[in-house]
């Protein structure tokens, strides 16, 4: 079960953030300097609750367990090659969110995983403007988490955020 250290239950936003954060986040070792890989994170999280009657366009689930959330996010990456990029990739999720039981579960994935990026090679301006569209941000993280300041600036000439 997942909680604070107080004890106390996590929010539903709080579950969402720690189901997609460990379905995505990717630590790759960028500054090796023989690294091929690609960090990614989560960097623009806002979400809904899912009206159990709204469809939302697509067709009835043949899954038992409905969505109660929708979930708009974008990712960042991060290479050894090109430093931070500075083009973002977003999509929409519908996940079912049990506080009780405190797990946050991806439903109807095929409909969000079997395609291409939602919002795909945009800025980042554009990106917090497209996540807006659905509600507000409750989570906003520009840096590569897996960096410090002085491998940001190693990488990118800089450690601004939104560049």
């Amino acid at each position: 079960m997942a909680e604070r250290p107080s004890g106390k239950k996590l929010t539903a936003n709080e579950l969402v953030l720690q189901n997609l954060k460990e379905s995505f986040d990717r630590n790759e070792n960028v500054t090796d300097n023989n690294s091929n890989g690609t960090n990614v994170c989560v960097m623009l999280v806002a979400a809904e609750p899912f009206a159990s009657n709204d469809e939302n366009g697509l067709g009835p689930s043949l899954d038992e367990l409905k969505p109660t959330h929708r979930v708009r996010l974008v990712l960042r990456t991060t290479d050894a090659q090109a430093g931070t990029n500075p083009y973002v990739d977003g999509s929409n999720f519908f996940l079912a969110v049990d506080q009780q039981r405190q797990e946050a579960v991806f439903v109807w994935e095929e409909e969000s995983f079997a395609n291409a990026p939602a919002f795909h090679g945009g800025d980042v301006a554009s990106a917090v403007l497209w996540v807006k569209e659905l509600g507000e941000l409750f989570h906003v993280q520009y840096k590569d988490p897996f960096l410090t300041s002085q491998e940001r600036f190693a990488l990118n000439g800089h450690d601004d955020d939104l560049k």
